[in-house]
Formats: structure tokens, sequence, C-alpha cells
């Protein structure tokens, strides 16, 4: 179950064994905001899955064009046939990561900030993965905001985003993909830095060799993504 998905549970046994009216009120409206949540990670999920603004529009019980109004940044087109399009999912972990990242007080994104929007997204392959090898979210974001200069400004934490997501896009392509998938995002943040979100595992004790093997044991997976 994604992050989301627990907390809304917890958040609804919470309401309903409320004694004060008040608090029931407060913690209905935080489950307001974490349905939302919930649900744009499941129209990212069904995009990315070959289902239509048609069939969400459906399922949601609206409009074809209410719901392309309201998730067409999930599905923008990328420009020149050169790029591989990221898929929904992808769009939704780097909009958490960002999100993430301005929490954390970071000024520029970096891998760290990819594995907490990966966790936060709670797909069924790459974040499976991490939550395989035993890491939560919460903990992730402690780890992350004591990692010395993987958040903030000091030169150790800086990484080559555009390279990361290059190389992440060529581990695509090796695997034969014909878009950019959450597992692709994940690899990347693993093998090419040293400072953020590797450092982040290990400090959690979790080996980034972990959730690779974790990744190679998926039948989608391939490793030929770890290839040079």
């Amino acid at each position: 179950m994604s992050v989301s998905g627990q907390r809304i549970c917890a958040l609804a046994e919470k309401a309903a064994e409320a004694a004060d009216p008040e608090h029931a009120l407060e913690t209905l409206t935080s489950i307001r905001e974490e349905l939302q949540e919930f649900e744009r990670q499941q129209v990212a999920r069904a995009l990315t899955s070959g289902r239509s603004y048609g069939d969400v529009a459906r399922a949601m019980g609206i409009s074809r064009q209410a719901a392309h109004r309201r998730f067409k940044d999930l599905l923008k087109r990328t420009r020149g046939s050169e790029r591989l399009p990221p898929t929904p999912e992808v769009r939704l972990v780097f909009e958490y990561a960002r999100e993430e990242a301005r929490a954390l007080g970071a000024a520029e994104l970096a891998p760290v900030h990819v594995v907490l929007g990966i966790l936060r997204n709670g797909d069924q392959v790459a974040a499976a993965a991490l939550s395989a090898s035993g890491l939560a979210l919460e903990e992730a974001r402690r780890a992350a905001r004591a990692e010395d200069g993987a958040v903030g400004d000091g030169a150790a934490g800086k990484v080559d985003v555009r390279k990361m997501l290059a190389e992440t896009a060529q581990c695509a392509r090796r695997r034969g993909a014909k878009e950019v998938e959450v597992e692709h995002l994940l690899r990347s943040a693993l093998t090419t830095d040293d400072h953020g979100a590797g450092g982040m595992l290990e400090r959690l004790g979790v080996a980034p060799d972990r959730v690779l093997a974790e990744l190679d044991a998926t039948p989608q997976d391939s490793p030929d993504c770890l290839e040079a």
C-alpha cells in the first residue's frame, strides 16, 4: 500500500474514534487533502499503464474534458523523437521530488530527492523495491535532512541532474523501453550519486546493492541497465 493509502486508513480510523467533533472535522480535512494526492497517484498509474483520459473520466464519474483539465500535466508530450518520454508516474515523482527538496531547504534537485519522490509515489516496482529493502518515507526524510550537504548548498551535495536523466534514458533504451519509467530513475539515482541517495540509504543500514537486487528480481526489470 502506498504512503497515501496508509495515511488515509490511519486518518479514517482516527476520525471515527475522535470523541471531540472538532478534532474529527480537522482529521477529515486532512483526509480530503490525502485523498487528492492519492487520486493523483492513481490517475498517473492508470495513464502510465495505457489508460486514456476517457477511461479515467469514466472511473471518476466526470467528463473527459474535466479529467484532461485536471491531469493534463501528467501526460505532456515530449518534442523530438530523439528523446524518450517520461511516463506520467515519472512526472509525478519529479513533482514530489521538487516538493521534498523545497521542504528540506535544498537549492537544487538531487538524487536523494528523487528517492523521496519515488517512496512518496509508491509505485509497484521502484518504491516496492525500496520498501522491501527496509526503507520507509519518514525515515528517509529524516536521513536526508541529516545528510550533510546532500540537501543544502554545499558543493559536496551538488550533482549533475542532467547527467542522471541522460543515464536514466540510456538505461531505458538498453532495456528496450519506449518510455522512461520510475525504476530507471531509481537505478540512476543509486548508481550515479556518491553523496545523497546512496549515503542516505547506507545511513539507514540499507545497501544500495540490495535495492538494485530487488529491482533485478522483478520480471519486467533487466540487469542490462547496470552495464556501462
